[in-house]
């Protein structure tokens, strides 16, 4: 039978589900890096824009020589970056300029592979970000359908989008994203042969969540039904909100005669790293859910679970945490039924919050939610209610936001923060508050050479130190070196 090939989630969207995206460091990723490059994963799901800001954020880590270091440590792997369409480390939409420059600067520092997922399915913009990630250079860009269930989104409603994408050349691979993990194998026998039909000459992905147990089905009836690739983390990090396991994928991948050519040895390895990483970060690994037909209803995304969850306890509600799933739908549906993605799914859970906790329903809205409603991010799948629309339109907000420029643009930027500093710099400090990009410059170094493998940190080491022999021996190793005179 056919060759499926994995995409590995674990160190972005599986930290993100279970692990809010601020866990894992520098060199975390590089002891592991190696190893994750022997499995033989056709690519990485690494980074985005918000893992990147979590690095300066809470790790005080340089987000490009994240990349520049675990692109060194994995030659032989595609490391991925995704981006919901035109922004950058920020909600609202960035100029094509800066979105350029971005895209440059993610793919000269190691990113080899671009997945754009834009949050309304917005085509033209998915094309516009894979026109720019291949005029700079990417070796892959996935144009990725966010999956959802409405009364609007059918089949047809993704057919169609699947086609006007398939005419780009500037797309190699049609993904089919489910952030909220509500595939079902019925579902994937209808809209995998769809998009099969209307997209034929594009490799088909899936990436599912666990959320509602279905995830290993779905891959599994997705591969009997043609996909080329479907996305995993390895069982630490999988499970729960996250992705279906690589392990049991695989297992049952190979058990229906598919072929999966992976080092199973170097995935074991992996996969246990990441459990002495969890036990050392007090983190809980994933484990696997009991069906909630709930999660049909609120939709709420895998990493924006664990999150919301982190949230409540830190604000002293966590006992509100399923007042709010019940009210999540019903913002959804008064909003047009945006589908539960980032940025839109923050913004209904925000929202959604807000009723709960204020007292009176839509008597708080946020600037985000004024402007989604202005219609800054693009037409919903369906008209908005009339009296949430007319309240929202008729606050003085809502009029101050309709005339507000985002952002500032590149000319504007190297006026304020000066011509000689990098294009990753200039991106950082348009993008990020100050004092976070000031801490991040300031944190000391992480080791000799910050972020790199150990045992170019030992080499370094014994540099630094001028000895003039190093007599190093282990089990089944001995290296011996000598300095020669100049």
């Amino acid at each position: 039978m056919a060759e499926i090939r994995l995409v590995d989630t674990t160190v972005r969207d599986g930290h993100q589900s279970l692990w809010s995206a601020n866990a894992l460091s520098t060199p975390m990723l590089a002891e592991i890096a190696p190893v994750i490059d022997r499995v033989g994963f056709h690519a990485i799901d690494f980074t985005s824009s918000t893992h990147m800001a979590m690095a300066v954020r809470w790790h005080r880590e340089d987000p490009w020589e994240r990349i520049r270091v675990v692109r060194e440590l994995m030659p032989e792997t595609r490391l991925g970056f995704i981006t919901p369409g035109m922004r950058f480390m920020a909600w609202w939409r960035a100029p094509e300029e800066v979105m350029e420059l971005a895209l440059d600067c993610v793919i000269r520092n190691g990113i080899r592979r671009v997945w754009v997922a834009e949050s309304m399915n917005d085509v033209p913009t998915d094309l516009q970000i894979a026109a720019i990630a291949k005029r700079r250079g990417a070796e892959e860009v996935v144009a990725g359908l966010v999956f959802s269930i409405s009364p609007f989104h059918t089949d047809d409603y993704y057919a169609e989008r699947a086609g006007a994408i398939a005419a780009s050349p500037d797309v190699d691979v049609l993904n089919l994203k489910d952030p909220g993990g509500l595939l079902t194998p019925e579902r994937v026998r209808s809209i995998v042969p769809a998009l099969r039909r209307a997209a034929p000459g594009l490799p088909l992905e899936v990436h599912s969540h666990m959320t509602a147990t279905m995830g290993l089905a779905s891959y599994l009836e997705a591969a009997r039904l043609g996909a080329s690739f479907v996305c995993t983390a390895v069982r630490p990090l999988a499970n729960g909100t996250s992705q279906p396991s690589a392990e049991q994928t695989v297992r049952n991948l190979r058990d229906e005669g598919f072929d999966v050519a992976l080092d199973d040895d170097a995935l074991d390895e992996m996969s246990a790293y990441f459990l002495r990483l969890a036990r050392r970060l007090g983190r809980a690994p994933g484990v696997p859910l009991e069906y909630d037909a709930s999660v049909y209803r609120h939709q709420l995304p895998g990493g924006m679970a664990s999150t919301l969850r982190r949230q409540l306890a830190e604000l002293g509600l966590p006992e509100r945490f399923h007042d709010i799933l019940e009210e999540l739908p019903r913002v959804r549906e008064e909003l047009g039924w945006p589908i539960m993605v980032t940025p839109l799914s923050q913004f209904v859970g925000v929202q959604a919050f807000l009723n709960v906790t204020s007292g009176e329903r839509w008597s708080q809205v946020p600037d985000e939610v004024v402007r989604y409603v202005l219609g800054q991010y693009g037409p919903p799948p369906a008209e908005l209610d009339p009296g949430v629309r007319a309240r929202v339109l008729g606050s003085a907000r809502a009029e101050a936001l309709a005339h507000e420029a985002h952002g500032i643009g590149l000319e504007a930027a190297r006026a304020r923060f000066g011509d000689g500093i990098s294009d990753e710099l200039l991106l950082l400090r348009m993008m990020l508050p100050e004092e976070q990009v000031e801490a991040m410059l300031a944190a000391p170094p992480s080791g000799p050479l910050r972020g790199a493998h150990p045992l170019r940190n030992l080499v370094a080491g014994l540099v630094e130190r001028d000895l003039a022999e190093v007599d190093i021996e282990a089990p089944g190793l001995r290296v011996r070196a000598r300095r020669h005179a100049a």
